[in-house]
This record gives structure tokens, sequence and C-alpha cells, in this order.
């Protein structure tokens, strides 16, 4: 995959999507999220797509197909179509995750992903929902991950940065501490 094409495309995409149905920006990320879930359970899909042995009417006439029993959209369908064209296909995921991007930007989100070894009650992920969209100004959805090796506490991450605060790694302070005053 080749993260420029996928920034290119996403780009492009997500600026149609503005100029031709910018109140359906939702709608067409959900439809992309459910396309790349089809994709990643249907991997040979990708693959045929990028075989060049198959004729491009064969796979124009696939996604064609799919996007009608599928109930796709126009635009959905067209950047389909490009992608086969152009062999970018394998691109689509990244394409997906450039627009995600993009909208939550757009709509002052931001999603995050908290790793606890338990799972959050409602009034627990509210609270860090709360505490988050205050620190970063967006409002917060929350990813939850299971990880029962951090022992306890939360690990939130949020693009590049990341809050530590599980017992497992208070635990790796105190050893080196302790390594440190006993060496």
């Amino acid at each position: 995959m080749n993260d420029n094409a996928c920034k290119v495309y996403g780009d492009a995409f997500f600026s149609l999507c503005c100029e031709e149905n910018e109140g359906g920006l939702s709608d067409t990320l959900e439809e992309l999220t459910e396309l790349s879930k089809v994709f990643s359970e249907n991997p040979e899909f990708i693959k045929l797509m990028g075989t060049p042995t198959v004729p491009l009417e064969e796979k124009l006439a696939l996604i064609e197909e799919m996007s009608e029993k599928g109930g796709v959209s126009a635009l959905t369908r067209n950047l389909l179509c490009v992608l086969a064209q152009k062999g970018r296909m394998n691109c689509f995921g990244g394409i997906v995750k450039h627009f995600r991007g993009l909208y939550n930007d757009k709509m002052k989100l931001a999603e995050i992903t908290v790793t606890a070894s338990i799972p959050l009650s409602d009034e627990m992920k509210r609270k860090i929902s709360d505490k988050m969209s205050k620190i970063i100004g967006k409002t917060v959805t929350i990813n939850e991950r299971l990880d029962k090796s951090i022992i306890g506490g939360i690990i939130i991450d949020y693009g590049s940065r990341r809050y530590d605060g599980s017992v497992k790694a208070r635990l790796s302070e105190l050893s080196k501490e302790l390594g440190s005053v006993i060496a």
C-alpha cells in the first residue's frame, strides 16, 4: 500500500463528497467502513482486482454488480471503479482511514483507544470522554480494548500521544527506580 496514494485519493474523494453531498458525509463514511470490513473478510476480491490478467471490463462489471446488490452509492461506486482502473484497489483501506481522519477533523471529532484490563462501565467511559474532550477540544468517541496484562488502570491512545496510567507501567517504573538504587 502506498501511503501517498492513499492520501491523494482520500483527499480527492473527501473533497468530491463535500461538494456533491456534504450532508451525507457520515453515510459515506459508514459505507466506506462497511466495504472495508467486507474487503478485509474477503481479501481475494482485492487480489482479483489487482490481477493484470483479469480484463478491466470484468473488474468494472464485478464492481457494478457488487454495488447494485450491496446498495453502494454512486460516489463510492465511482471511487471503486477509478481504483480498479488505476490498479489501486489495494489502497482502499488506507483511503478509508484517511477519509475518516478528514471527516473527524471537519466534524471536530476525536477517536481515542482506551485499553483496560476489564470492561469499562458506562460511567467510566463518560468520565474519560468528558475529560479527554476538555483536553483535546473535540467530541470524543472511545474504542475500547481489553488487555489483562496491564493488570489495572487504563492506557489512553490518541493520535501519537499515549497516557499510560496502567499498573504495569507503574510497576515497571518502580522496578527501574529500585534497580538504580540497588546498583
